[in-house]
């Protein structure tokens, strides 16, 4: 990314989503409080949720005319129309155009609304060569959720529904003897899905069902570091279903490679979710993995990716949303 394209973005306001947190950036100063989520307001409707949502965004007082948005949300990153967000909405079933909904609120505004992990791939890209060809950015938080980009084309191809990459709501692999771990719940109404293992708000139940005593977020790190076995088998267990789901990716992806793994569940931990998924990835390898060496997975530093920052970088173009 040149710098010139950096001064560009820098002055505008913008927004980041998601299901625990907001982020409010207006040029310099970047606030935080908590997002109007169901995870949250577990009392309150989808609508008033959605109408706490519109409300907090059209306050704003944007700089230079527009406001550029990252939103947790399963959404066409081309037409704005949104989904569904277990962690904002839980189960339901969404189809509204946060856009179009903002600019009849705000006309004076020119809005920019995209997917939140489409956003921190851009951000994750624009540090990378072209020559890095397909690369990819997983995040790991309260919601899971993947994109790989073309940095030859510049271009994030979607489906017909704007949909690339919502594996949280796969099936997830779970370790030998753990069958237990598919009856856990997911908060979009199902079972045994990867994010019902593997994303934050699924930790602590995890926690419960491997029978250890009850999750202390903040003192997780520490007790990783003292090198407590209870701590690491519950980290080596949330962490398997996303190695297994990484090990898809190296066999049906062969032109990725490079994949950032962000997200506040795998930020916070560092390096000892980056010697996890080592551990699982280093495992079991055989002749199908080939000898021309594997591609490059990497746990990113707390803020080293932002997708307010890359929702910018959408807004100015730097990478492009096509349908199939």
């Amino acid at each position: 990314m040149t710098d010139s394209l950096r001064e560009r973005t820098d002055p505008l306001t913008g927004f980041d989503i998601g299901g625990t947190w907001l982020r409010h950036r207006s040029g310099d100063t970047v606030t935080r409080r908590p997002a109007p989520s169901l995870l949250n307001h577990p009392g309150l409707s989808v609508e008033t949720l959605w109408d706490m949502l519109v409300c907090e965004l059209t306050t704003a007082e944007p700089r230079n005319g527009r406001v550029v948005v990252s939103l947790g949300a399963a959404m066409d990153d081309l037409t704005s129309q949104v989904h569904g967000s277990s962690p904002l909405w839980g189960d339901a079933r969404l189809s509204r155009n946060l856009r179009m909904e903002l600019r009849q609120r705000r006309p004076d505004v020119e809005w920019h609304v995209h997917n939140d992990v489409t956003c921190a791939l851009a951000d994750f890209a624009a540090r990378l060569p072209a020559e890095a060809g397909h690369v990819g950015y997983l995040t790991v938080s309260s919601g899971i959720a993947l994109k790989i980009a073309d940095l030859g084309s510049r271009t994030v191809t979607v489906d017909g529904s704007g949909l690339q990459g919502e594996i949280g709501h796969l099936p997830a692999a779970v370790p030998a003897g753990l069958g237990r771990l598919l009856d856990l719940p997911c908060a979009c109404g199902g079972a045994g899905h990867v994010a019902a293992v593997s994303a934050g708000p699924a930790i602590p139940r995890v926690a419960k069902a491997l029978g250890l005593e009850p999750f202390d977020a903040a003192a997780f790190p520490g007790r990783l570091s003292e090198g407590d076995t209870g701590a690491w088998h519950l980290l080596d267990t949330v962490t398997y279903p996303l190695a297994q789901a990484i090990r898809w990716l190296w066999t049906t992806q062969p032109r990725l490679t490079v994949t950032g793994i962000g997200g506040g569940v795998a930020e916070a931990l560092g390096a000892h979710y980056q010697r996890s998924l080592e551990g699982h990835l280093n495992r079991d390898a055989n002749y199908s993995q080939g000898d021309a060496g594997r591609q490059v997975v990497r746990v990113l530093a707390p803020g080293e990716t932002d997708p307010i920052r890359g929702a910018q970088l959408l807004a100015d173009g730097f990478l492009s949303v096509v349908k199939t």
